[in-house]
């Protein structure tokens, strides 16, 4: 299983690089712009907006998150794995923990330049603001882990008719509200929210796993 996953990381690692380099240089394209042809209140505002370079990196490994979940399924790698000797669950959790895996190296680079713009800013380089970061990526994760879920439920369906799969559909739909209400919740403790958004995204992983692990066919 773990072989899997650096195998994984490995092969996606310019997939990722190239993810930041370009998610990095949209950012600073866009302060090099606001330097030259923004108002004086958009120049003096510079800084602060140059904080925010953990939101790119993050998006950007999003994305790449997305491109390894397309090329698995375009490649039908699952179908190559399963002659492996390895148990179908352990394909299983290989398939959520990869994206995941990549989400979380752009957390760690996100949260290393984050406090570098802080100690420039002036601020504690280690701030309680590290929390924002944490929530932005634990909330991009779900939605990476969804992707994964739907396709799941998709092949459940194939299996069974539409109604035959409307509890885990039901269940999907509960999630991202549960999501939804995370996010736009009154609640003002973000470590609170962070960690009912780290849960809930482990609880669609499992989710995944579960449906997997139900699959009779491994084709798609």
């Amino acid at each position: 299983m773990w072989r899997l996953v650096r195998e994984g990381l490995r092969f996606y690692r310019s997939t990722l690089l190239i993810s930041w380099a370009v998610g990095a240089a949209i950012f600073i394209l866009v302060l090099a712009l606001l330097a030259v042809f923004g108002s004086v209140q958009e120049r003096s505002g510079l800084p602060k907006m140059a904080v925010q370079i953990p939101l790119p990196i993050l998006i950007a490994s999003m994305i790449a998150g997305f491109i390894a979940i397309g090329t698995e399924r375009s490649e039908n790698r699952v179908r190559m794995q399963v002659m492996l000797p390895l148990r179908v669950g352990e394909i299983a959790v290989a398939r959520v923990l990869l994206p995941t895996a990549l989400m979380l190296v752009g957390l760690a680079l996100a949260h290393a330049l984050f406090g570098v713009m802080l100690a420039v800013e002036g601020s504690a380089a280690l701030s309680p603001r590290h929390l924002t970061v944490d929530f932005i990526g634990v909330q991009l994760l779900f939605w990476l882990q969804i992707a994964l879920a739907v396709r799941e439920v998709i092949e459940l369906r194939h299996r069974r008719s539409w109604t035959g799969a409307l509890g885990p559909k039901a269940l999907l739909v509960t999630a991202v509200a549960l999501m939804a209400l995370i996010q736009l919740g009154p609640w003002d403790s973000l470590a609170l929210r962070a960690s009912g958004a780290a849960a809930l995204t482990v609880l669609v992983m499992g989710f995944t796993v579960a449906l997997f692990l139900r699959r009779s066919l491994f084709t798609k």
